[in-house]
Formats: structure tokens, C-alpha cells, sequence
């Protein structure tokens, strides 16, 4: 299990690399470590704050790189993006791998298996259009949201443009099609580390040592979409979705399902907290404070 932890910490530096690409037109010099550092707190303020938590890292970011809050969220719209992409990939595979016959499955993953196809087609076309947009040019790209915005009132207007341009700038990354093939890139094997590290996961456990590499994979791809879709009768989240996946598509008992998917999320997810919480408190960070983000942010975009 301590190999799969490591190789799950070795994906944050590949998220690093990821940010520091998409964030080189607005700061070319961007430091790997401050990225570094702000992704570990980042990850820990989720894990401790839950989905507020996902605002830290992109703040931290822009108050470190002296550059707008609107456009390192464009940034993390966009690795959203990529990683959805990945994400939709593995679950294509597991639908295409995955053999229902002789298993009694649940409603909820008929339910995958009936429309999966379907979903995975469209989420991926609307990725596709995503960056697609975020490819074109700033000019183009803030005439169709001028567009847009054009019905509010004009207080709400020239706010609203102000925030459309900082955001489409944190988009620039994409303006390139060797820059999209290497986020591309760097995904692939930032996916690649994690599927390898929940090969490792399964063979520290007596009722999943025997899966392979390739069940490994399918039970990555339905954790990983019903961790973000939420599937009627398995809902969302990693320890339900692993519960689910793990006892109807892998034959487990309830209980061996649970503790293994639990097991699962703590090495996936919780293993980044030591680290967080240190570099939090070396930067003289308090959670009371990082709790009021959110609401902060309202008022105003931090300052370098």
C-alpha cells in the first residue's frame, strides 16, 4: 500500500507540470514549488472544508503569481476539462471490458450500462467544444460573451467584463494546439500513475489480490465517473461509488466492499494532508482564515 501512496503523490507533481504549462502565457516564471505548494493546501483546504476548499488553490496561486483570481479559475476550469477527458476515457474502457453476464448487477449499474454510451459521448463532445472555444482567439472569445452579457444591467456589465477578460486570459494556454496535445499529454500519464497505483492498492488486500491489471482499470473508470456523475442508486462520491462498483462488479461482501473502498479514498485523497497541513502552517496560514475565502472573494481579487 505505501508503494500506491507514493505513486498517488507522484500525480501532484504531474498536476504541477500541468499548471505551470497552462499558467505560462500569464506567468512564464512561475516557480514548480510555489505551484507545489499551493496544490498541497490546496487539496488538504478540500479535504478539511470540503467543496469551498476547491477555491484555495487557485487563489493561493494568484496571490503567489501576482495574477487575477478569475483567471487562475479559468485555469482550474480547464484541468477539470482535462481531466473529465481522462476520466471518460477509462470509463469507455470499463463499459467496453466490463462482461455482465452471470453477475446479478444493481439498478444503478444497469443503469450505467444502459445509457454510459450515451452519456460518454456527450461529455466528451461538450469537453471537445470547451476547448475548442478556448483555442480561439481573446477577441473572439469575448465578442460571443459580450454578447452574452448584454442583457444584465450595466452596473452587473462592465463587472462582468472585467471578470469575462481575466478569465478568458487564464484560457490562453489552449491558443496553441502542440500546448493542448502536451496538457494532453501530461494528463495521459498523470492517469496512467493513478491507474498503476490502484493496481498496487488491490494487491495489498486478500479479496482483491486476484483482480487484474485490466479489472484494476474498469473499476478506476466507474469510481471515477460515478464519483462525478450522480448514478441513481449509487449517487457520488469515491467510498460509495468504490462500495458499489467493488460488491456488485467485482462480487465483494458489503463489508469488505466498504472498508477497501475507504481504504481506497484515504490513500487516494487523505495521504496529501500531512504535507498540506505542513506547508500550511510554514506559510503561516490558518484555516479559520482559509474557511472565509470564498466569502472574501466576493469583495475583491487578492493582491500580489
Amino acid at each position: 500500500m505505501s508503494v500506491s501512496a507514493a505513486l498517488v503523490l507522484v500525480t501532484y507533481l504531474a498536476r504541477v507540470l500541468r499548471w505551470q504549462m497552462m499558467i505560462r502565457p500569464l506567468a512564464p516564471q512561475a516557480p514548480a514549488w510555489r505551484i507545489f505548494k499551493a496544490t498541497a493546501i490546496g487539496f488538504t483546504a478540500m479535504i478539511l472544508l470540503g467543496r469551498p476548499g476547491e477555491l484555495v488553490r487557485p487563489w493561493l496561486i494568484a496571490r503567489s503569481e501576482g495574477v487575477s483570481f478569475s483567471s487562475q479559475m479559468a485555469t482550474w476550469f480547464l484541468e477539470r476539462v482535462f481531466d473529465l477527458l481522462a476520466v471518460l476515457a477509462l470509463f469507455g474502457f470499463g463499459l467496453y471490458a466490463f462482461d455482465p453476464a452471470g453477475r446479478d448487477v444493481s439498478p444503478g449499474i444497469a443503469w450505467i450500462l444502459n445509457v454510459g454510451g450515451g452519456l460518454v459521448a456527450v461529455m466528451a463532445v461538450a469537453c471537445l467544444v470547451i476547448l475548442y472555444f478556448a483555442g480561439k482567439s481573446k477577441e473572439a472569445v469575448m465578442g460571443r460573451l459580450t454578447d452574452a452579457l448584454a442583457i444584465l444591467p450595466e452596473p452587473w456589465l462592465s463587472r462582468s467584463k472585467g471578470f469575462a477578460a481575466s478569465f478568458t486570459s487564464g484560457m490562453a494556454c489552449c491558443r496553441k494546439a502542440s500546448d493542448v496535445i502536451g496538457l494532453l499529454a501530461i494528463t495521459a500519464v498523470e492517469w496512467l500513475v493513478i491507474c498503476g497505483g490502484t493496481v498496487c492498492f488491490f494487491r495489498a488486500f486478500p479479496a482483491t489480490a486476484h483482480m487484474s491489471g485490466l479489472d484494476a482499470v474498469v473499476y478506476l473508470g466507474f469510481v471515477a465517473f460515478g464519483s462525478i456523475v450522480q448514478i441513481p442508486g449509487i449517487g457520488g462520491g469515491v467510498q460509495i461509488a468504490g462500495t458499489v462498483v467493488l460488491s456488485q462488479l467485482f462480487g465483494l461482501s458489503a463489508a469488505e466492499a466498504a472498508g477497501i473502498a475507504v481504504a481506497n479514498w484515504l490513500v487516494t485523497w487523505v495521504s496529501i494532508l500531512p504535507i498540506g497541513v505542513g506547508l500550511a502552517a510554514s506559510e503561516g496560514l490558518r484555516w479559520q482564515n482559509l474557511r472565509r475565502i470564498s466569502q472574501d472573494l466576493q469583495g475583491q481579487e487578492p493582491q500580489p
